[in-house]
């Protein structure tokens, strides 16, 4: 058998954004050639486990490396002006040297097995073609006993039509065949989750509170509603308070952490015990939306290593979404802490995380250093924040005290400046 039996392997060469297009819209094409690497290691080390001589065909041009050439493959170029062309002219080389048995496959198909490919070989010793259907209405394997032009020549690929195609032209030329299972190929996102190959990325979300007993019950029961349907989020509460928070907090099914006053030093201990690939900074009195966690990880398979969500108030006042809707622009003006932070944990720890020395403006702080390595992304959704501050202090004059504070930390003003005027112009401590 080994003598008499080819089989051919397809395969593009590795390149970013060549490969796995389709893929790549969803998750960026450096992750998309990622999963290409790994489909082909994977399509190697099965190929590797059948006894039959093995050459893998190139779309473009011979690597002077790769995980093809070993001693277990031959190597050529795909040659044609389509795919039709460049797979008929590769198994009609096959026949032209000799073999009796061709069986060729691509590199898209994880649930590709040794002993599958064993079938196909054994199938062409009963009949005359045997073809792998691909869930998507293409193929994942054909193999012949002989070169047949209608298989390959004016035909459509790519399209939901292949598989019926090839079995119309072996049954208009009266061919024995037989099909294998049918498999997947990994072309667009809900493939790859489907594969197994794909591992959601995790998202810490971390809490600063600060005497919250008022609210506190009532944010993290709407945050695990949101939460409580999906795999690989944590819920860090960075603690400070002095009222019965901490015991509040102890009802329910989240990490708490005890931490010196302050959100940066706060946010920066929640992040020391967090676990997750992603972290999420929210404000105890900040609700995300529905969708922010699909939301995040849409962006980060993007690679956006970094951004927040838009913001309205949970106060119908047209002064107040007037404010909510300045929250689209790209201007630092128009952030802050209450639209939440994500960050990928790599570039959170290269800048150093939050700046401890800020008791203010540390959301404004860590965002201008995000800025310095990463472009920073505002997503359409929105998140949904308290406007009690708005309501002790005054809708229009809160908005003109933040203001205030924005320039003067912009113009350079030191922290202790900007805190007292914090202190005597909206209060806390």
């Amino acid at each position: 058998m080994t003598n008499e039996s080819l089989l051919i392997i397809f395969t593009k060469n590795p390149e970013p954004g060549l490969v796995k297009t389709r893929l790549a819209r969803s998750i960026g094409d450096k992750k998309a050639l990622e999963v290409y690497e790994e489909l082909r290691h994977h399509t190697a080390l099965i190929a590797q486990n059948v006894a039959v001589n093995r050459t893998v065909c190139y779309s473009h041009f011979l690597p002077d490396a790769d995980i093809f050439l070993t001693e277990h493959f031959n190597a050529q170029l795909q040659v044609g002006e389509d795919l039709g062309e460049r797979m008929l002219n590769a198994i009609q080389r096959g026949f032209d040297e000799g073999f009796r048995r061709v069986v060729l496959i691509g590199t898209d198909c994880y649930e590709l097995s040794a002993a599958i490919l064993d079938s196909a070989f054994a199938v062409l010793k009963r009949a005359d073609a045997v073809v792998g259907p691909a869930s998507d209405g293409g193929f994942y394997l054909i193999g012949l006993t002989k070169p047949i032009e209608e298989l390959f020549l004016g035909r459509e690929w790519s399209t939901k039509e292949v598989l019926s195609g090839t079995i119309e032209v072996l049954q208009r030329l009266a061919l024995p065949y037989e099909l294998l299972p049918e498999l997947s190929d990994i072309d667009t996102f809900d493939d790859l989750k489907k594969s197994g190959l794909w591992t959601e990325e995790s998202i810490s979300i971390i809490i600063p509170t600060y005497n919250e007993e008022a609210i506190i019950a009532q944010s993290i029961q709407a945050l695990l509603a949101i939460t409580e349907q999906s795999e690989g989020i944590e819920i860090i509460v960075s603690d400070a308070s002095s009222d019965g928070t901490r015991k509040i907090l102890s009802e329910f099914p989240v990490t708490v952490c005890h931490s010196e006053k302050g959100r940066a030093i706060q946010m920066n201990t929640g992040a020391k015990r967090a676990t997750g690939d992603i972290l999420y900074f929210l404000h105890a009195d900040t609700l995300p939306p529905l969708t922010f966690i699909e939301n995040i990880r849409s962006a980060v398979r993007e690679e956006k290593k970094a951004g927040c969500f838009r913001m309205n108030f949970n106060d119908s006042n047209p002064i107040m979404s007037l404010y909510g809707w300045f929250t689209q622009f790209p201007l630092m003006i128009c952030r802050g802490g209450d639209q939440s932070l994500f960050v990928v944990r790599s570039l959170f720890q290269e800048i150093g995380g939050f700046d401890e020395t800020h008791l203010v403006m540390e959301d404004i702080s860590i965002i201008n250093r995000i800025v310095e390595r990463a472009e920073f992304h505002i997503l359409d959704s929105e998140v949904t924040t308290s406007a009690r501050r708005y309501h002790q202090n005054g809708i229009i004059r809160l908005q003109l005290l933040f203001g205030t504070i924005h320039l003067m930390y912009a113009s350079g003003c030191d922290q202790e400046t900007i805190i007292r005027y914090y202190r005597e112009n909206i209060g806390g401590e």
